[in-house]
């Protein structure tokens, strides 16, 4: 495990010298592609030697390593970041390794891998990659914690070179005082004191866990841009079965953290990892359904809910009637005055009568004692009732012609504009025959008792 964990290391140390010898390499070949001077070539090879050189003896293991751990100190290992609440702030952060798993709320404790986050000087990052690098569950971190650094043998026998290293690397664990700041957010948590009788107080001070913000971020852009993701969209595009679940994460937020320097606020928070970006799920109250109840109480179904239901068609309708000129009167304006205005009202009323109709476990109530609402209109909201005499009420369809006429009064009373038009009894016969025409259609298409 050991010399695996010593490999990477080896590797990535590398690959950080071909990064500083990339341009030197590209003006080399450049020449070497264009010139078949041997003076120009031996000149360009002798340039690139000579920067070579430095970077090659910098990038030994056990030089750079060494580099390394004086640079250490510069940057602080966490789970929790202050620069999140504010740039400019210069309180501690924080490491939290443990793993809890019977807390009943959602912390960085409650992850079981922590994705380990690093503040302070950005220049320094590289060093935190190094500690960061894990193979088989094992890092630098873990090593650090458990007070070993057996990785790094590989790269000296020298044990005070060694030694060296792990003090070095020790002090990007965390900072060595604890410090909060003013630019951070400050809590005052009041707790009781038994041994006096004023108030005491917990100072608290909230750091933004970058652990659970990468958790998140992970699964967000997984369910998003990973394969299998486009793999389900595109199966249920085409309409085909997929064996996976199709997950996705609705009513984000995005914020944004650093500007165009993210690197400045952490690590994780760079370009090459989240960009930036910390998704925010939502945290909206669900959106209820008022429960419907039986309207007993009410000596109508046109009452006062039904009236704010349709408050803004009644408004537009009237609108609409007072901008009538006497050369408006021809069949465009008829057509709107019932496709455009009176239909929706009569769709809001046939809407509210099947909600409440469907609401089986109410069945009964127009036949209680204490029911104030019309005889007409509770033969026909009621239509499960299972009382004998009122079924046989109902089937005669009496009723009808009344809810129509109350409906049609209901209607040019919401209407009135005494100062703009006057409408009166044809109006009203007019309303009342749309309103039973729809009823009666409405009623063909209503299950009955003996349906259920």
């Amino acid at each position: 495990m050991d010399n695996t964990l010593s490999d990477a290391i080896a590797d990535y140390i590398e690959q950080r010298k071909q990064t500083k010898l990339e341009p030197l390499l590209k003006a080399l070949n450049k020449v070497l592609d264009k010139s078949d001077d041997p003076v120009a070539i031996s000149q360009a090879k002798a340039d690139y030697a000579e920067q070579a050189a430095p970077i090659e003896a910098a990038f030994k293991p056990a030089i750079w390593l060494t580099d390394a751990a004086k640079r250490a100190k510069q940057i602080s290992l966490a789970t929790h970041a202050p620069k999140y609440t504010h740039s400019d702030s210069k309180a501690s952060s924080m490491l939290v390794t443990q793993h809890e798993i019977n807390s009943s709320y959602l912390t960085t404790a409650s992850l079981k891998e922590k994705a380990i986050d690093a503040v302070g000087n950005a220049a320094v990052h590289d060093v935190a990659k190094l500690l960061k690098i894990e193979v088989a569950g094992e890092s630098l971190v873990t090593q650090l914690q458990s007070g070993h650094f057996k990785a790094l043998n590989a790269f000296t026998d020298d044990e005070q070179v060694l030694n060296e290293w792990q003090a070095g690397f020790k002090e990007a664990l965390g900072d060595a005082k604890l410090a909060g700041h003013t630019l951070s957010k400050q809590l005052y948590y009041p707790v009781s004191q038994s041994n006096s009788k004023g108030h005491a107080y917990h100072l608290l001070i909230p750091l933004t866990s970058s652990a659970l913000a990468q958790k998140l971020h992970n699964a967000v852009t997984q369910t998003r841009f990973g394969e299998e993701a486009k793999a389900i969209k595109e199966a249920r595009k085409k309409g085909h079965y997929h064996s996976q679940e199709s997950v996705s994460f609705v009513e984000t937020a995005l914020q944004n953290f650093g500007g165009s320097q993210p690197q400045n606020i952490s690590l994780l928070n760079s370009k090459s990892e989240r960009g930036s970006k910390c998704f925010l799920l939502s945290c909206a109250p669900p959106s209820y359904q008022a429960q419907i109840k039986a309207p007993s109480n009410q000596t109508s179904f046109f009452n006062r809910e039904f009236s704010y239901l349709t408050a803004q068609n009644v408004k537009e309708f009237r609108a609409f009637l007072a901008s009538l000129k006497e050369s408006d009167r021809n069949f465009k304006t008829r057509y709107k005055r019932d496709f455009w205005y009176t239909q929706p009202i009569l769709d809001t009323l046939f809407e509210r009568v099947a909600l409440l109709q469907n609401q089986t476990e109410l069945s009964g109530w127009a036949t209680e004692t204490d029911v104030k609402m019309k005889k007409a209109h509770c033969l026909w909201l009621d239509v499960f009732n299972d009382n004998a005499a009122f079924q046989t009420d109902r089937e005669k369809n009496e009723w009808q012609e009344e809810v129509a006429h109350d409906f049609a009064t209901w209607l040019l009373r919401k209407l009135e504009n005494k100062d703009a038009y006057l409408l009166g009894d044809n109006e009203h016969s007019y309303f009342k025959k749309l309103c039973l025409q729809q009823l009666k259609a409405f009623e063909r298409h209503t299950p009955k008792l003996g349906d259920l």
